[in-house]
């Protein structure tokens, strides 16, 4: 089942804004992900927000909705530094973006995501930036 169409054009979007390279699959959490240095940090949330109507920490995840607290816990919740971003659910797929500073806080780690998408799915996520999962 192909992802419902307005799915992907804020993605593109974001992918064709966005500054850094590297973006990768992350087979573990089935995600894309991109590094970059702590300095981009302003920048990034600026391209983040069209994409990620709500943001969330550890205090206000339970706001969040089933979805976003969903990915929350299976990616291993989160720390007082982390945020989870979502979008509105499109049809069976929510948009989400994990936001994890590394430790030494010179590198942030953003991951996006499709809860609920099935592998063919997250193919075509992984086709928006150009990469293989």
């Amino acid at each position: 089942m192909p992802l419902p169409p307005a799915v992907l054009p804020p993605i593109r979007t974001l992918k064709a804004s966005w500054p850094m390279r590297g973006w990768s699959y992350d087979n573990r959490l089935e995600c894309v992900a991109s590094s970059f240095p702590s300095s981009f940090a302003p920048e990034a949330r600026g391209l983040l927000d069209p994409l990620f109507p709500h943001v969330f920490s550890e205090r206000t995840l339970k706001h969040a909705s089933e979805a976003i607290r969903r990915v929350a816990e299976r990616t291993g919740g989160v720390r007082s530094t982390q945020l989870v971003f979502g979008a509105p659910a499109v049809g069976h797929v929510t948009p989400y973006g994990l936001w994890w500073p590394w430790e030494e806080a010179d590198t942030i780690s953003l991951r996006i995501g499709l809860d609920g998408a099935s592998d063919p799915e997250l193919m075509e996520l992984c086709a928006c930036f150009n990469i293989d999962p």
